[in-house]
């Protein structure tokens, strides 16, 4: 018995020893141990230039490769009061701000923001660069709240003068209808297709596209339906939004902001 007990804690001893040489291993070689906890690892834009595209559960994001304030992360909701509809943000290459034109705000290319009477900037995620490939970032979970800076001269403009509005858009076959996303219960973050509209006991329901007095449709949770503002119609066209337990939650408008001409 002795010697088994006096082997089992050499086997130990040995186990421990390898586990330490492989951590003392890859502190030497700059070899980072996997984080728990990222969210996606993304191009990084040329200078100057942004790119909407989204985190790996579909959740729409900016990449800024900014001259003067680097690159960044920036989540692509506005700030909306809360309760409200949350709005997705555009990117003017030409001014170099994002705007969110219905709530009348516009940010820096950090998030800051610079017009408007929301409560602080956007939300920015934390990256860091890809040891192997410098033009891409990785992504982390931890999330920065930007707050303001300098005002700009005045409000965002519905057009983008001189270019066009860097915006999120879904690829063909993509969109769901709000009733069939909830049956099938699509995961992560998804674009949808319909109406915003208040029932009559209060309940908040994203129609179907074309569907006469909301007969389909899914109900919406997180949102008021006191802040649509006067009659119970909000508004329609193309949303991204989750399905939990059988309603559409996180849903956030996407606007049809006018083309420079």
């Amino acid at each position: 018995m002795r010697d088994l007990g006096r082997r089992l804690l050499i086997g130990l001893a040995v186990v421990a020893a390898i586990a330490t040489a492989v951590g003392y291993a890859f502190i030497a070689g700059g070899i980072a141990a996997p984080v728990r906890g990222d969210r996606a690892t993304l191009d990084v834009p040329a200078s100057g230039t942004a790119e909407a595209t989204i985190l790996d559960d579909g959740q729409p994001v900016f990449v800024v490769n900014d001259p003067d304030r680097g690159v960044w992360v920036i989540d692509a909701q506005g700030r909306q009061p809360s309760g409200a509809l949350p709005v997705l943000v555009a990117w003017c290459p030409t001014a170099r701000i994002f705007a969110d034109p219905a709530a009348g705000t516009a940010y820096a290319p950090d998030g800051e923001l610079r017009w408007g009477d929301a409560e602080g900037g956007l939300l920015a995620y934390a990256t860091r660069a890809e040891r192997d490939d410098p033009s891409r970032v990785i992504v982390g979970s931890d999330i920065t709240v930007q707050g303001a800076g300098p005002q700009t001269d005045g409000p965002p403009e519905t057009t983008c003068s001189g270019s066009s509005w860097v915006v999120h858009e879904p690829t063909p076959g993509e969109v769901f209808d709000p009733s069939v996303a909830v049956r099938e219960e699509a995961p992560g973050w998804i674009w949808l297709d319909g109406s915003l509209q208040a029932t009559e006991d209060g309940e908040l329901r994203l129609c179907d596209s074309g569907a006469a007095a909301c007969v389909t449709g899914a109900e919406v949770g997180g949102i008021d339906p006191a802040t649509l503002g006067s009659g119970a119609q909000g508004p329609e066209g193309l949303f991204v939004g989750r399905v939990r337990d059988d309603a559409i939650e996180g849903l956030m408008f996407v606007p049809d902001l006018e083309e420079a001409p």
